[in-house]
């Protein structure tokens, strides 16, 4: 489907996420810095992988046709998602993802500002300089030049259990959707519990609970 990804998406446990307030300093990197015709763009992608959770692989083969603006979704067919790694012949489903599900991100905003300003028509939601679709190296090359504007040092936790910092060049795309679980495991304003590891789970779409556990159970501790 696409490059080999960053090791980080092997791992069970996630060991590598950022604050909610360090991806805003990476928008405003992506306001400020870059080619100006590209800036929307960049910032849109930082945004929708923070309130999604989205792979990289998926990103890239997002089209327009898959934003649904009226509702505010994006629509994930099957055949773009991850295939399971279980065994089971029912997973991934096509997905409605709902956009800033928590209120915080105001994805919806960045998307319809971008796409109606956007300097390339193209089906897919994000080209490249060169090409209608972007791949997922450029993603990565993108998220870790924001990073290093933004001068990133993102929260880290090693297997003996010390927690730390690391640097920019630890930040990859897939470090957005652990991001996402621990914002949404640590909203502190909800008396419901809406945002417990059941909703992490189906927001990530994995084929089994004991995944989103076996990743981000320490989170709610942390």
């Amino acid at each position: 489907m696409s490059e080999s990804t960053n090791s980080e998406t092997q791992s069970e446990q996630a060991r590598v996420w950022l604050t909610p307030e360090q991806v805003d300093t990476m928008r405003d990197a992506a306001t400020d810095t870059g080619a100006k015709y590209l800036r929307a763009r960049n910032e849109t992608i930082i945004a929708l992988l923070a309130d999604t959770g989205l792979r990289n692989e998926e990103l890239t083969q997002l089209t327009t046709e898959m934003y649904l603006r009226d509702a505010g979704e994006l629509y994930l067919p099957t055949n773009i998602q991850k295939q399971s790694g279980n065994g089971r012949d029912d997973w991934p489903r096509s997905h409605h993802l709902k956009l800033d599900v928590d209120g915080t991100v105001g994805t919806q905003r960045s998307l319809n500002t971008y796409l109606d300003n956007r300097w390339k028509d193209s089906p897919y939601l994000f080209p490249s300089r060169q090409s209608d679709q972007m791949t997922t190296r450029s993603v990565r090359n993108v998220v870790k030049r924001l990073a290093h504007e933004a001068d990133i040092q993102p929260f880290r936790y090693d297997e003996s259990g010390e927690f730390g910092r690391g640097d920019p060049d630890d930040v990859h795309p897939h470090v957005f959707r652990h991001s996402l679980a621990y914002r949404l495991l640590h909203d502190r304003d909800r008396d419901d519990n809406h945002f417990d590891i059941y909703f992490v789970r189906n927001r990530l779409r994995h084929a089994s609970l004991q995944t989103t556990l076996r990743k981000y159970d320490h989170f709610r501790t942390i």
